[in-house]
């Protein structure tokens, strides 16, 4: 599955992933599924899996994209977020995506998924 999210609302954790090839119109789409779905708690920690994502050079598409995630998704969610990249993303995509997350209060970006929630458990799980 390319991309996709589960709300685990046994185990309070919301994980969301993208992987393959993908627009940047369709992790918007995804974001949008994220907030409008009915068991959407903004409480729940997310963990997001981008590990083998590759999107094109489409500067207006990483605009939009960073856009509303900085001004309607982020502020939307009230727990951190934990995204965890690897090897197969560009070196401009990790570059936006860095800033992205240094853009958004208690959202970091890892390159090891066992890191990534070790990170969540240790600050939402206590």
């Amino acid at each position: 599955m390319p991309c996709g999210y589960h709300m685990n609302l046994e185990d309070g954790l919301v994980t969301i992933n993208g992987a393959e090839e993908l627009d940047m119109a369709t992790l918007v789409d995804l974001g949008e599924q994220v907030l409008s779905d009915p068991t959407f708690d903004p409480y729940l920690p997310q963990l997001v899996d981008l590990r083998g994502l590759q999107v094109g050079p489409d500067q207006v598409g990483a605009n939009h994209l960073r856009d509303f995630i900085v001004t309607i998704y982020r502020p939307r969610v009230q727990s951190r977020i934990a995204v965890v990249i690897d090897g197969s993303l560009h070196e401009r995509a990790v570059a936006g995506l860095y800033h992205m997350c240094c853009a958004m209060d208690a959202t970091e970006l890892f390159d090891q998924y066992d890191q990534a929630l070790k990170w969540l458990m240790r600050r939402e799980f206590v």
